[in-house]
């Protein structure tokens, strides 16, 4: 794999939490960003830093008292150094930290300026405080389940979708941006809410309520699990040359394709009735039609495909020894991606990275005896 990474030479000063934005920066760190993520001061030095230790793979953490005079400053020093600043505060935090986009522009005009909240920057809504469920409710999510299911009452994801979405936009503005800033020499603000971001990726199933259709006439928009004698498989039937595909591939070559979606799906769910589920993957897969086999999610990551696409990443872990963890999504013909390090305790990096901005190791520990930072457990010891 080549080693070079497209973010290379590219300082990114992570101040997020919880999903979204640790997500985001986990992303840029596989890409060759070097990320300093700022943590609060633990109550133990073993404490991870914010957010899931996979989605913190590849960053380096330094602990900061942000209330205090000289926590600020050194924030300061750090954004001095920065490309990008990454922050999923509630709006108005960092302002009032003197760490806002408004305090920082003037003085770093390239600076790429990325927020992550519920309802935006600004506008009526944007004082509302929000996780991922809450997009999950009022973008409709929840309600296109329901549907889809047809279920009596909604009912709550297995994934935070919201966040995931949230911090692939975010993802996706910062690096335009960048790209912008080579073309007139400016950073700007990105600003990502969780609301836009669930909406967004709703776009199929939005439109029919766009266009006018009320609610008794919207239709999921989903396919089938059609039952096996031991597991299911969902098959997009598609249009007639799929339809002789499958046909063919689960033992009934030759059968006309009904005119009614809901018979053709009703004909192939009888057929795929008659096959156990590695039996009806193996004559869909020689005759080439699509069909998926529904996996548990431990079973999921141990797919082979996954494996040989080199999505599963391995590194040291502090805590555990060491961590699996999913990769970026994203191979490049000319560059490398994910990890070269596991996630860091909160506070890790505390004194190389001090150490960076000039700090002796006497002024690191009056620092740490000042409160005003912290120094994470050796992971060795």
């Amino acid at each position: 794999m080549n080693g070079r990474r497209i973010l290379e030479g590219v300082s990114v000063l992570d101040f997020t939490r919880v999903i979204a934005g640790p997500y985001c920066t986990r992303m840029l760190a596989d890409m060759g960003a070097n990320v300093f993520k700022i943590d609060a001061i633990p109550e133990s030095p073993t404490t991870r830093t914010s957010g899931s230790a996979g989605n913190n793979m590849g960053k380096r953490s330094i602990t900061l008292d942000l209330k205090h005079p000289e926590g600020i400053k050194i924030a300061h020093e750090l954004v001095a150094l920065a490309d990008v600043v990454v922050e999923n505060f509630s709006p108005g935090v960092m302002d009032r930290l003197g760490l806002g986009y408004d305090d920082l522009k003037a003085d770093h005009h390239r600076l790429v300026f990325a927020s992550i909240s519920g309802f935006g920057q600004s506008g009526t809504y944007a004082h509302r405080r929000a996780y991922g469920a809450t997009a999950h409710a009022e973008a409709g999510w929840v309600w296109v389940q329901q549907q889809a299911a047809g279920t009596g009452e909604p009912f709550a994801p297995g994934i935070t979708i919201a966040d995931m979405a949230a911090g692939l936009s975010c993802f996706s503005g910062i690096l335009a941006a960048l790209y912008d800033r080579e073309n007139t020499g400016q950073g700007q603000r990105v600003d990502v809410s969780l609301m836009d971001a669930q909406l967004s990726i709703l776009n199929e199933v939005a439109a029919a309520p766009l266009s006018g259709v009320g609610v008794d006439d919207w239709k999921p928009f989903r396919h089938p699990l059609h039952v096996a004698k031991d597991g299911h498989l969902t098959i997009n039937i598609g249009g007639a040359r799929n339809w002789e595909r499958i046909a063919e591939g689960l033992g009934h070559s030759g059968v006309t394709m009904p005119e009614s979606p809901d018979e053709a799906n009703a004909l192939v769910g009888a057929w795929v009735r008659e096959h156990t589920a590695a039996d009806a993957a193996a004559g869909l897969e020689a005759a080439g039609a699509p069909y998926g086999v529904s996996k548990s999610m431990p079973d999921a990551v141990d797919h082979p495909y996954f494996a040989e696409r080199g999505m599963i990443v391995e590194t040291e872990d502090p805590l555990d020894g060491s961590l699996r963890a999913i990769n970026t999504p994203i191979v490049f013909s000319g560059a490398g991606r994910g990890a070269t390090f596991g996630p860091p305790l909160a506070g890790q990096h505390t004194r190389p990275i001090l150490g960076e901005l000039g700090r002796t190791e006497a002024e690191i520990d009056a620092l740490i005896a000042a409160e005003v930072t912290s120094d994470g457990a050796d992971p060795d010891v």
